[in-house]
Formats: C-alpha cells, structure tokens, sequence
C-alpha cells in the first residue's frame, strides 16, 4: 500500500514512498534508487509455508468414527469433573470446579487445528488453537483400510471396476458470479451421505478477490443438479466443502483412504469433468509419480501427491483414486504446470482431512496465528545504500491486530524476531509458524523516524479474526486516491514514486 510522500528539509532524512522519513546518517550516498531494484513485496502470509510439519499422535484407542471418539472423549471428561468434585468437598474448598476444556483441545487436534502446518506455509506448525465447540451430529471425513467390499490382493481393483465404485461419488461443480455472469466449472467428492462435498477454494471464489461466488450447482453423476451452499472455504490450503440437500436423490459417498501409505510407482486413478459438464466423470491413469513434493503457488508451498494421470482444467477438486477404489487426493488442475506433459498434483487426503472437518464444524480453520502486518525486505544494497538495517520494512498495519495496540507503526523495519535477527520476511514467518494464535511475539523494530531501536511485545491474533479488509486501512486507500486524483488534476507527479518503492 502507498502513502504519501512528505517531503522534509532535514539533510539527514530521505523520504520514501511509504509516507515516512527515513532517518539518513550524515554523508551517506543518497542517490535514488533505480525502480527496476525493487524486491518484490510480500504480504505476512507470503512465503510462508515451512516444509510439513507431523501430526500429533492420537490416542492409542482405536474408533470406527469421529462420533465414536468424541462421545467417549465426553464420558472421559466427565468422570474427571466428577472425581475432581470429589476431591473438592472433602477437602471443603468453595471455589468453583474450574473446566479444563479437554474436549475442545482434543477435538482440535483431531479436527485439523494442530496439523495445518503439514499442507501448507502458514499454518500453526503443530501448534493450534482449539476450535469452536465440536458438534457430534456434523460429519468428518473417515479414513479407512480396504474393506472386503473391494480387492485387497497387490493388483487392487481393475479399471472398469475402480469406475463403476467411484464415479457416482464424483460430481461436477458449477460457480458463476450474477453480477457479471464470471465463473468456471469444477469437480467435487462427495463426502456423506448428508449431502457434504469436497471440492478446491479456487473452484468457489473470485480468484481475484477471494469472495465466494454466487450461484453454485453441483451436478450428480447421473446427472441430477442441485444447489449449493458453501459451508466453509481455505484459501490457504485450496480446500471447501459444499452441502446439497440429499433429499430425493442417491447419494453415494466415496470411500476414502489413507494417502500416508502410498509408494511411488503405484498405479492411481482421477476421476473429474476436465473442460466441463461436456466431459464429466472423466476417468484417467496413470502413477504416482513422487510423494511430498514441496510446491509454491502462489506464494504458499503445499506439500502435494505428484501424478503423471492426466489432470486438466476442470479436474480441480476431483478425485485421485489408489488401486482399492479409495480416495486418497483432492486433485488440482491448478497446481499444475501447463507446458509440462503427464505432471499433475493432488492434496493428499490425510492432509486434507483435518482442514475439511474444521471447515465443516466451523466455517474456517481456526487456531492459525497471524501479526496482522504487510511488509518488504530491505535487501543488504539498500541497508548499505541508506545507512538501515537490513530486515523488513512494513508498509501496512491492520488496526484491529494486537500488533497495532502494541505500538508497531507503518515503516518500522523489523530487525529481529523472540531473540533472533532476521532479514527477510520468510524468516518471520518461520518464526511465527511454529507459534499459535494467542502466544506472545516480540518484536525488535528499528523505528525510521527516530534512528532508533525499540522491542515490542504482543499476543498473535487469529488469523480468522483479521479476514477481510481492514476498514481504517481501506479509508486510508480511499483517501490516498482522492489526494492522487486531486494531484493529477493540478498536473502534479510525484518524483520518488518511481525510485523509492521499498
């Protein structure tokens, strides 16, 4: 975001696009600094995703369903009150039984809040926040073992029969925008018999502005149409659920499988309506090419099931199916590389399964620690060039973080980060990935308008409490492009727009 410049008279200052004086040592080179140096500028959310971070082991009591673990959660937290209470009057304590809250926390880590950090940059590296209150009547993603409804020899299930088994839970997804008739086409899973629906973010939101489109159709395999409400969406990790109303139509939910147990080579499956309804319920093989490929889109790194069955527009949030006729990948014609042949990615299911339940129980994936900041880096020649440290400039400060009540101002360069000097946005973020959202940060900041350092300290917000548009930062923009509108009225141009831009 641009500020405007002000300019000053002090001989040791240099103004910078951002609105703020930079405080300039005496003698310092103080030559502009050609536009085309810029670095790139990041968002705090950008370069963020750490390689994949393991799930915390569950417990060592197995449960067919998620309705089974969370019910004897329940009766497990209630004997502990109830011994607790015990304890209490015979000790003749007043005080009121003080509720730990194990089921929350223990529904988080089932649910998704802890391994958020195993798909992508960004997430809470293992460490989340527990989530709203787990309601037992909503559905969760179950991940099973071949049953012996299907092959469980080392040659798995033919083609024909991989299709006749998958294909009626494989549907097609429709989105478009009303206001200007802008949409796409997709693909989704069916999850439960209730009518839950698997499918990617990008399929349901603007690309550009992330809003959720308008009007959504999924329509069944055997043709059937029915619309959609979205129930929850993840840019973060490209993942939504839908829910259609089951009544009157045959829902068939696919089976899914544990996506941890795959080996290169083995043969694999996708199931989609690449380019369209004209297509739906396409099947495809081939291989899975490697596991755990690290790739960035769109500045997040997800760690992703490489494929060489083909996977193309109109694929995304489709099905990659093993041997057994079990979901085992929520496919994505998104991440793929369009000028390469026979190189497809698909979200493994064991990475998916935590982000779906969330969105389902909540709306969001809750827990995720976010500063609330957008910032730039000072690379060493400009750290040289204008006598600052080398570090992250930040250019913008959501008002509702904890960041800004702490102090943290537009144009401070952050030096270091709980004890430890950084110099790039990444390793803020690294920092921060292994946190979560309530713990307490610490920022050493060099502050441009004084040439000093200070350290501030505060809780990390939620990330989901800072979505959407900042409304002060929205009235600053507002402003600044009456003041741009009002400048090029009068013919005036801004002479360190076009060198000062870090």
């Amino acid at each position: 975001m641009d500020f405007e410049n002000k300019n000053t008279e002090n001989k040791n200052e240099v103004p910078s696009v951002d609105g703020q004086s930079m405080h300039q040592p005496e003698a310092q080179n103080t030559q502009p600094i050609p536009m085309e140096e810029q670095p790139q500028s990041w968002t705090e959310t950008s370069a963020q995703q750490p390689s994949a971070q393991p799930q915390r082991p569950m417990e060592t009591q197995s449960y067919a369903t998620y309705q089974e673990w969370a019910a004897a959660e329940h009766k497990r937290t209630q004997k502990q009150e109830k011994r607790q209470a015990r304890k209490d009057k015979a000790k003749g304590s007043r005080k009121p039984l003080m509720v730990v809250g194990s089921i929350a926390c223990a529904c988080a880590l089932f649910a998704g809040g802890v391994a958020l950090g195993g798909f992508m940059n960004g997430g809470n590296g293992g460490n989340s926040a527990p989530s709203t209150a787990f309601n037992a009547n909503l559905p969760s993603v179950n991940i099973s073992v071949p049953t012996n409804t299907v092959s469980t020899s080392n040659t798995g299930l033919s083609g024909e029969e991989i299709y006749a088994k998958v294909s009626p839970s494989v549907v097609s997804v429709q989105a478009v925008n009303l206001q200007d008739g802008k949409g796409g086409t997709g693909s989704g899973v069916i999850m439960s018999q209730d009518g839950y629906v698997i499918t990617n973010h990008h399929v349901v939101t603007n690309e550009t502005t992330g809003a959720p489109l308008d009007k959504i159709t999924v329509v069944l395999a055997d043709g059937t149409m029915r619309p959609a409400e979205i129930k929850g969406a993840d840019k973060q990790t490209d993942l939504a659920v839908l829910k259609i109303d089951p009544n009157g139509i045959d829902i068939v939910p696919a089976e899914f499988g544990d996506s941890k147990s795959l080996q290169p080579g083995e043969a694999v499956f996708a199931i989609g309506s690449p380019g369209g309804l004209e297509l739906a319920n396409t099947i495809t093989g081939g291989h899975i090419s490697a596991l755990n490929r690290d790739i960035t889109i769109e500045d997040r790194v997800m760690s992703l099931i490489q494929t060489d069955a083909a996977i193309n527009p109109g694929n995304s949030g489709g099905a990659l199916i093993n041997k057994y006729g079990q979901v085992i990948g929520i496919t994505s014609a998104k991440l793929g590389i369009s000028y390469f042949e026979g190189l497809g990615f698909a979200i493994p299911m064991d990475t998916a399964k935590p982000i779906v339940d969330e969105l389902i129980q909540n709306g969001y994936v809750a827990g995720r620690p976010q500063i609330g900041i957008s910032g730039r880096d000072v690379s060493m020649e400009k750290s040289q060039a204008f006598g600052v440290p080398q570090g992250v400039q930040i250019y913008g400060v959501d008002s509702r973080s904890n960041a800004a009540a702490a102090g943290v101002q537009v144009n401070d360069i952050i030096i270091g980060v709980n004890g430890k000097t950084i110099t790039g946005m990444a390793e803020i973020n690294k920092v921060k990935d292994g946190m979560k959202a309530g713990d307490k940060l610490t920022l050493r900041l060099y502050r441009l308008s004084t040439g000093k350092e200070l350290t501030v300290s505060f809780a990390l917000n939620d990330q989901h409490d800072l979505q959407g548009i900042d409304p002060q930062m929205q009235a600053q923009q507002q402003q600044q492009e009456q003041q741009q509108q009002q400048q090029r009225r009068r013919g005036y141009s801004d002479p360190f727009s076009f060198f000062f831009g870090w």
